[in-house]
This record gives structure tokens, C-alpha cells and sequence, in this order.
């Protein structure tokens, strides 16, 4: 019987040479968190640097770029600021949230509003009406909270609410990236629950300090020439949205197999910006979750099947000449390692794009976007396609 070797990638091409090519794609040394892309957690997001090189690349001013699995809106953003209209589509509304607060165009009329907020709750939240109408419903979500963090959480978005939009918006983004620092739950990779004391006034300081940071950033991120985005919730493997053939950059990272369930690491926070239902749309329609490929017995087809319905509205979209460039890593499903990479240029192929390029890029060992406790995740590869 031979014994599986756990690792980060596994491939049927020449390893060594792809890591060594992929440096250009590492980015070490750069800053990652520039702009407001620091402004809401998300497991596995990818660093800016990969879309800004991507769109200066393969698009031209006034192309149309598309993530389909937008996530925290680093593609849009950066497609955004280049001059590009960025269309982003995810299941989760966590991650609608953040990423309609990120690329939004903020006035100047925007940013004094935002400033009186933050003026405002200073001196921290005790002003503020009770709000228990705002207070999530689920059975099981007081499991997960204090009672005096509920009710200062929810004095806090009604306060919120009151704002006019995009402020709105960008509030509540700042509220949702709170959500789990005030809870019982452990971190926003790990999902089990921790009993801490957190006393109310610390999602006053935790608001504050995040609000103050993120309206210190914006300006940099208002360039001349800034362009509006689209991000709608929906699911990657339907979106008759997009026009046949309009799309000249694709920039993503799939779900990988087997690593993450995001809707279940954003659950609290779905409770108090979502309605009911935004916990069973992002997970009913998660692609590749932990939950599901840790299973006795389980096998990775149904992961690749579901990212094939995807390929296929790649395929639609992309105009001829388009690119698609792809980050995505490996995994291991039933103690079998599953070369995601590989099989993901030969389903792409068969779909009717070209294989041009591929690079195996070699994560920041202090920059990981995930518990680097409990993942093993050092490599990624980058695959580019473009369609004939």
C-alpha cells in the first residue's frame, strides 16, 4: 500500500520548474493591504497584486473584468481604480457586503458623513436606543454571544440605519468585520466556540478603531478615472446577467476543495447583516466546502462537476481573445490527493479555452489569509487560458 505524501501541490508537470517561474507572481515584499482591501477578513482572499497584474496585463481602459467568486472584492476594486468595470458575483451576502463598501465611490459629501459618525461614537456607544428588533432570530445564535455584546450590537446598527448610502453600507461593513473579534467563536478560520469575557464597551473600541483606519484609506483609493462596479449575489454556475462574449479578463480563485466552509466561518455575521435566508443561500450553494468532502467515502467528483457549470458560463462570457487566470491549490479528499490544478486546464480545455501558461506561486509565510496553524497550504498554482 503506498502511503500518501501530505502536501501543498501535487502535479503531473515539472514542479520545480513551475515554483521557480512563479516568483513573479509571489509578490513577498509587497504591500498587501494598500487602499481599504484591509477592511473586512475573508479566509483564503488573494492578495491585490495578482488582479492589478492580471488587468494591466490582459485588459485594456474601459474592458469588463469578472470574478466569479468575488469574494471580499479585491478583483473589482483593483479592476475599478485601473479604469475597468469589474462585475463580481458571490453566494455569500458577507461578502457582497464588503466588497459593495470597498469598490463604492465615495464623495467628498460621503467622507464628512462618515467622519460625524465616527466623531459621534467616540466616546463610545451608552447613547445609543436599544434596538431588540434588530436582534438576529435564529435559535442557536445567542450560543455564540454575551448578552450585553447582543444588545450594544444591536444598539449599534440601529444607529446604522439611519445613515444615508453608500455610508450605510460601509458601516455595516465595519460592523460585519467586528462580528466574531466580540464573540465566543474562536477566529474567522476556525469554527468552534471559545468562552472569553468581552465586556460591551469593546465593540465600541473594536468599531471605532476599525471605522477610523478605514476612513483614513479611502482617499487613496479615489483615483481620477475610477469606474463603477456591479457585484451581485448569485451562484458562479448561472449568471445569464453577464452578455455573451463581453468579458476580456476572468481573475479568481475558486473555492478550493476540501479546505474552508465560508458560510459556516461567516455564520454570525450573516445572522445580523442578512436576512434569515443569506445562512441557507451560501450554503446550500457553496462550492468544494470542508463540511461536505470530509464525508466517509467521499470522492471529489461532485466539486468538479459543479466547477464545470462554471466553466461552461466562463466559456460564454469571455469574448474572443479573452483571458482567464486562474489561482486555485490541490487538496486531499478520502486520504487521496486530488490535483485540482491539472484538472481544472484539462476540464478548461475541454470547454473550448486554450491552455497558455501556468506558474506555481509560493505563499508568504506570515501573510496567509487562514489559520496557518491548521493548514498546509504553502503553494498555489496560477493557470492561465484565454479563449480562441
Amino acid at each position: 500500500m503506498t502511503t500518501l505524501i501530505r502536501k501543498a501541490i501535487y502535479t503531473r508537470e515539472d514542479e520545480d520548474a513551475l515554483v521557480a517561474d512563479g516568483c513573479e507572481w509571489n509578490f513577498h515584499n509587497e504591500e498587501t493591504k494598500e487602499h481599504i482591501h484591509s477592511l473586512h477578513p475573508y479566509p483564503a482572499k488573494f492578495i491585490p497584486q495578482i488582479p492589478r497584474r492580471a488587468i494591466e496585463l490582459w485588459t485594456e481602459p474601459g474592458d469588463i473584468v469578472y470574478d466569479p467568486f468575488n469574494g471580499c472584492g479585491t478583483t473589482i476594486l483593483e479592476a475599478s481604480i485601473a479604469g475597468r468595470h469589474g462585475i463580481g458575483t458571490d453566494n455569500n451576502a458577507v461578502a457582497i457586503l464588503a466588497s459593495r463598501a470597498k469598490a463604492a465611490l465615495y464623495s467628498k459629501t460621503d467622507l464628512d458623513a462618515l467622519g460625524r459618525f465616527a466623531t459621534r461614537i467616540k466616546g463610545g456607544l451608552d447613547f445609543a436606543a436599544s434596538r431588540p428588533d434588530l436582534i438576529p432570530s435564529n435559535k442557536n445564535f445567542h450560543y455564540w454571544f454575551d448578552p450585553a455584546i447582543i444588545a450594544r450590537l444591536a444598539a449599534l446598527k440601529g444607529l446604522i440605519l439611519a445613515e444615508n448610502e453608500p455610508v450605510r453600507t460601509l458601516l455595516l461593513a465595519v460592523f460585519s468585520s467586528i462580528i466574531v473579534r466580540v464573540s465566543y467563536q474562536d477566529s474567522d478560520t476556525r469554527y468552534s466556540r471559545i468562552l472569553r469575557k468581552v465586556a460591551a464597551d469593546e465593540v465600541d473600541k473594536a468599531f471605532g478603531s476599525r471605522l477610523t483606519d478605514t476612513i483614513a484609506r479611502i482617499p487613496d483609493a479615489m483615483v481620477p478615472g475610477r469606474v463603477p462596479v456591479d457585484v451581485v449575489q448569485a451562484d458562479a454556475r448561472s449568471v445569464p446577467f453577464i452578455a455573451d462574449g463581453s468579458v476580456s479578463l476572468i481573475v479568481t480563485s475558486p473555492p478550493y476543495l476540501n479546505s474552508y466552509d465560508y458560510h459556516k466561518y461567516h455564520r454570525q455575521r450573516l445572522h445580523w447583516i442578512g436576512d434569515e435566508g443569506s445562512v441557507e443561500f451560501a450554503r446550500d450553494r457553496e462550492i468544494g466546502s470542508h463540511d461536505e468532502f470530509t464525508r466517509h467515502d467521499a470522492t471529489p467528483e461532485g466539486y468538479f462537476e459543479d466547477m464545470g457549470a462554471c466553466f461552461a458560463e466562463w466559456t460564454r462570457v469571455l469574448k474572443k481573445g479573452g483571458s482567464c487566470l486562474i489561482v486555485v491549490g490541490d487538496s486531499i479528499v478520502s486520504k487521496q490527493a486530488v490535483h485540482v490544478g491539472d484538472k481544472f486546464v484539462d476540464m478548461l480545455v475541454e470547454h473550448g479555452l486554450s491552455y497558455k501558461k501556468r506558474w506555481i506561486r509560493t505563499l508568504h509565510s506570515t501573510k496567509r489569509a487562514f489559520n496557518v496553524k491548521n493548514s498546509r497550504i504553502s503553494h498555489e498554482h496560477v493557470l492561465l487560458l484565454v479563449k480562441p
